[in-house]
C-alpha cells in the first residue's frame, strides 16, 4: 500500500501536525508513506522517521508558473499510484492535487469548499474552534483509524516532539562558532520577526533589553534567528542591544535552524514557527502573544510559557494593528524576563 500525506505549509502548523503524522505512521505501519511538503518545512521532518520518502511541492510564483508547477507535481505524484492521500493542509488546492495525482481515497476536512473532492470526510468536533490545533490534526488520524480498523487507539493528549541527531548538533556548534558564539556558556535565541504580520511583533527594543538582562545577570550569549524575511526585524534588535549578538536571521536552512534551537538554553519568540520548533525540542520557550489565539496555537509543551496582556480587542487576527497595538506594547520586558527565569527554574 502507498500513502501520500500533504503536510501543512507553515512551520508552526507542521510542528503541530507531528503527533498526527506519528499516528498515521503507526496506522499504516506496513505501507510506504510519502510526505508531500513545501521546501521550507521539509527540513523539519529530517530524522523523525515519519515517512519513507519526501517529495517537495514545487515552489513557484505567478499564475502561469503556479499552474505549470501544479501539473508537474501531479505527474510526479501520479507515478507513485497512491492508495490514500491524507490531507493535513486545509486548502482546496491540496484536494485538487490529490485527485490529479490519482489517489484512490482522499481523506481530509471539508474545508475551503472541497467536500466533493473527498472520499472520506473528517467530521468537525462541535468545539474544534476552541481547542488546540494539535487536536484538530490528531482527529484526522483518529477517524481514519476508526474507518480502517473499527476503533481508534490514537492518543489525543500527546504533545509535539522533535529530535536532532548528534551529527546535526555538531554542525550547529560549528555554525555557531563561525558566528563567534562561545561554547560552554548558555545561549538565548531571539526570534523577533513574524512573516507577513507586523501585529505579532513585539518591540525590537524590548527584545534587546530582555537579552541584555539575561546577558548581564545570567551570563547568556545571544543569537538572533529567523527567515530571510525577518532580517529587518533582526537588524532592529541587534542595533538596540548593548551586549553582543550573533545575527543569524536568513543565514540557515530550516534543518539548520532546528539544530541551532536544540543547541540553545532558552528561546524568546513572537507567535511564529520557531517557537513551536524549540518547544517540541524540549527547549524552554517564552512566546509573546498579542493579536492571535493563544489557546489554539500556542506551543503545546510543558516547557513553553505564553506571555500576553489581555485587551478587549484581542484576538483580532489582523496583520496590521489599526489602533495603538496595545496587546503587544503592554507586554513589558520584566514580564518576559520573569517568565524566562521561571522556565529555567530560578
Amino acid at each position: 500500500m502507498k500513502v501520500m500525506i500533504r503536510a501543512p505549509n507553515w512551520v508552526g502548523d507542521a510542528v503541530m501536525a507531528v503527533p498526527a503524522l506519528r499516528e498515521i505512521r503507526r496506522i499504516f505501519d506496513k505501507a510506504h508513506i510519502t510526505l508531500f511538503a513545501r521546501p521550507w518545512v521539509a527540513g523539519l521532518f529530517e530524522g523523525e522517521r515519519l515517512a519513507d520518502d519526501l517529495i517537495p511541492v514545487t515552489d513557484t510564483s505567478g499564475v502561469v508558473r503556479s499552474v505549470g508547477g501544479f501539473f508537474r507535481d501531479a505527474r510526479r505524484l501520479r507515478r507513485e499510484r497512491f492508495d490514500y492521500a491524507v490531507l493535513l493542509q486545509n486548502a482546496f488546492s491540496a484536494a485538487m492535487m490529490a485527485k490529479a495525482a490519482g489517489a484512490r481515497t482522499v481523506v481530509g476536512y471539508p474545508t475551503d469548499a472541497r467536500r466533493a473532492l473527498l472520499d472520506h470526510i473528517i467530521d468537525f468536533e462541535p468545539d474544534y474552534k476552541s481547542r488546540h490545533q494539535v487536536f484538530y490534526y490528531l482527529k484526522i488520524a483518529s477517524q481514519l483509524e476508526e474507518k480502517l480498523a473499527g476503533a481508534s487507539r490514537v492518543d489525543m493528549t500527546q504533545e509535539p516532539r522533535l529530535h536532532v541527531s548528534n551529527e546535526d548538533r555538531m554542525r550547529a556548534r560549528l555554525l555557531l562558532a563561525r558566528f563567534g558564539v562561545e561554547e560552554g556558556r548558555p545561549l538565548v535565541a531571539l526570534n523577533p520577526g513574524a512573516t507577513n504580520s507586523r501585529a505579532k511583533q513585539w518591540k525590537a527594543e524590548r527584545f534587546a533589553s530582555a537579552a541584555d538582562l539575561l546577558a548581564e545577570r545570567d551570563g547568556f550569549q545571544t543569537i538572533i534567528i529567523g527567515a530571510a524575511s525577518d532580517r529587518e526585524a533582526a537588524d532592529a534588535v541587534a542595533r538596540e542591544m548593548q551586549s553582543p549578538a550573533a545575527l543569524m536571521a536568513g543565514e540557515t536552512t530550516i534543518a539548520e535552524l532546528k539544530a541551532l534551537l536544540a543547541s540553545s538554553s532558552l528561546v524568546i519568540s513572537n507567535d511564529t514557527g520557531p517557537a513551536h520548533v524549540s518547544a517540541a525540542l524540549g527547549i524552554p520557550t517564552v512566546v509573546i502573544f498579542g493579536p492571535t489565539e493563544h489557546f489554539a496555537t500556542r506551543p503545546l509543551s510543558s516547557v513553553a510559557a505564553v506571555v500576553r496582556h489581555p485587551v478587549e480587542c484581542s484576538p483580532c487576527m489582523l496583520r496590521e494593528c489599526p489602533i495603538d497595538h496595545r496587546c503587544m506594547t503592554r507586554v513589558e520586558v520584566a514580564d518576559v524576563y520573569h517568565a524566562a527565569k521561571k522556565l529555567l527554574g530560578d
